[in-house]
């Protein structure tokens, strides 16, 4: 990583950051992409210019949640001290709540994507083994059904 006056130049497949790593800012992409992904591995989206990531957590002020990874060439962007995000909510309280609610919910559509990406896997773990118990995979099957019928798509 490379930066100068809040510019940042990540090389291609460089960590930006991890799981779990403190926040104190967000980064606007001026170039490239970036990829977002769980503690796990799952891909949750990619970034690009004129888009911003990093906000949440300094939004919520927590760890960050997932890990970002820069794209198969150099990335370019400016960053957004946490002081500058806070001072942008403050003057402005009802984009503030906006922008809580709307981080709330990406955190719970990203722990939800986890979730069932890992009921996939168990399943077809079971379905790659030699003894396919077809019960437990019913089982499995009926579960995975009940969470996504708990689940409201909006169209």
């Amino acid at each position: 990583m490379e930066e100068k006056n809040n510019q940042i130049i990540w090389e291609a497949q460089e960590l930006i950051y991890d799981v779990g790593d403190s926040s104190n800012a967000a980064f606007l992409v001026v170039q490239g992409f970036v990829y977002l992904y769980t503690s796990t591995g799952l891909l949750l989206g990619r970034v690009g210019e004129g888009e911003v990531f990093g906000e949440t957590s300094c939004i919520l002020q927590t760890n960050r949640s997932v890990k970002a990874v820069a794209g198969e060439h150099k990335v370019l962007a400016t960053k957004i001290p946490h002081f500058s995000l806070k001072r942008m909510i403050k003057e402005d309280k009802a984009v503030a709540a906006i922008l809580r609610k709307t981080q709330l919910r990406l955190i719970d559509s990203n722990n939800q994507s986890q979730d069932l990406a890992s009921d996939l896997d168990s399943i077809l773990k079971q379905l790659e083994n030699k003894s396919v118990n077809v019960k437990s995979i019913q089982d499995n099957l009926q579960l995975l059904r009940k969470k996504l019928a708990t689940m409201q798509f909006i169209d």
